[in-house]
């Protein structure tokens, strides 16, 4: 048990409104509360070399998850275990095109994994200083963002060099609005806030942690004999994939793609090399390390939604009924993005050894999220029965 911290008791914080937050929003923290004498030294020396208040970059994808690009690589960190101690640390800002910012955060997704340059980074924010050519299999955190809106179609965005970008480029952005009041509500510390992180001080560890550096590994595995494959047939593929994510999708498409050309030798050739990059991906997706990650992070929703169907049968229920009709929202929102990959027409089942076992996984996590969902909405219609529908 995490041991409790004085400081907490009796002490506001504030957290994302699960209501208020949307696809595409940008959040900019500063480390400014961490006890690590390193990290808060590291965030201001971001923030002050880039001239900016701020020294990390997040994006909302499906709230209430958060992308962004750290040490460990991209990764995912949901917003309902985050707090943040003042205001003044953290800016949250949106895109005003609803469609394009919606379009940033898919695009953010397929950069799932990719591994992160510190090189770019500290070019990012020292002028003049050039530290090599900037690897497209490696990101930072404002660059991610940029280069998510640029995919999107923002036209802010089509001139400005992602790797240059830097939290002050975003935060000067005047096509950005700043909805942080809005976003953000002050609420008493939560009774397991020593187990949540702070986007203004400390992180702490998820059992999703690894997720990041396993998928590129994969990705890498899996690279080699793409590259080969691109080397033979030059202009069959659009461009190269940059995490496994962007393999996967490829993989699922270029399958169901060979299985339709003629019996020549080239066409077999094709097959058998494509054969054997799905063989690998399957092999790697289907080993279980990924699947071990999730079932222990859906360990710790478990009992959060344990306690709240709990207190759903007492008299006085500690359930916030705004947070949870906003992550009610959120769950419906989490399932329909999941589903739209099911029925994919450029990757339909049975062609794809990887992209089958993809759907599998898909299906029991859609499993999970409609069992959070009926759990969450029992618990507010029995704790709040004359609460507005979500």
């Amino acid at each position: 048990m995490t041991e409790k911290n004085p400081r907490y008791n009796g002490l506001y914080v504030y957290v994302f409104d699960a209501n208020k937050l949307e696809c595409g929003d940008v959040i900019l923290a500063r480390n400014a509360e961490s006890t690590s004498f390193k990290g808060k030294a590291v965030s201001d020396a971001i923030a002050t070399g880039s001239r900016g208040d701020f020294s990390h970059a997040l994006l909302c994808t499906t709230p209430p998850t958060l992308i962004e690009a750290i040490d460990s690589g991209v990764s995912n960190i949901n917003s309902h275990n985050c707090f943040i101690h003042d205001p003044e640390h953290v800016r949250v800002l949106r895109y005003p095109n609803a469609a394009i910012a919606s379009a940033a955060a898919s695009a953010a997704m397929m950069s799932f994994a990719k591994a992160y340059s510190k090189r770019a980074a500290i070019s990012s924010i020292v002028p003049g200083v050039h530290l090599g050519r900037p690897r497209d299999d490696r990101t930072f955190c404002s660059a991610l963002v940029a280069a998510s809106f640029r995919a999107a179609g923002a036209p802010e965005f089509k001139t400005i060099d992602p790797m240059k970008t830097t939290p002050a480029t975003l935060q000067r952005s005047a096509r950005f609005a700043d909805v942080t009041t809005d976003v953000l509500k002050r609420v008493l510390s939560f009774e397991n806030i020593e187990d949540m992180s702070a986007l203004d001080g400390d992180r702490r560890p998820s059992p999703m942690a690894g997720q990041a550096k396993l998928l590129f590994e994969y990705y890498s595995a899996l690279l080699i004999p793409i590259d080969a494959l691109m080397a033979t047939y030059p202009g069959l593929l659009s461009f190269r994939p940059t995490s496994f994510f962007q393999c996967l999708d490829m993989i699922g498409a270029l399958c169901f793609e060979v299985d339709k050309l003629p019996d020549t030798f080239e066409a077999n050739d094709l097959r058998q090399r494509t054969g054997v990059i799905d063989e690998l991906a399957f092999k790697l997706l289907s080993e279980g390390k990924w699947q071990a990650m999730q079932t222990a992070a859906e360990a710790i929703d478990d009992k959060s939604m344990r306690y709240t169907l709990e207190e759903s049968f007492k008299p006085d229920p500690d359930i916030d009924l705004e947070g949870t009709l906003g992550f009610i929202r959120q769950t419906r929102d989490q399932i329909r993005s999941r589903a739209s990959i099911l029925n994919d027409p450029e990757r339909p089942p049975g062609h794809s050894l990887v992209w089958d076992e993809w759907i599998r996984l898909t299906h029991l996590s859609l499993q999970y999220f409609e069992k959070r969902l009926s759990v969450l909405t029992e618990a507010l219609g029995r704790a709040y029965p004359n609460a507005p529908s979500a």
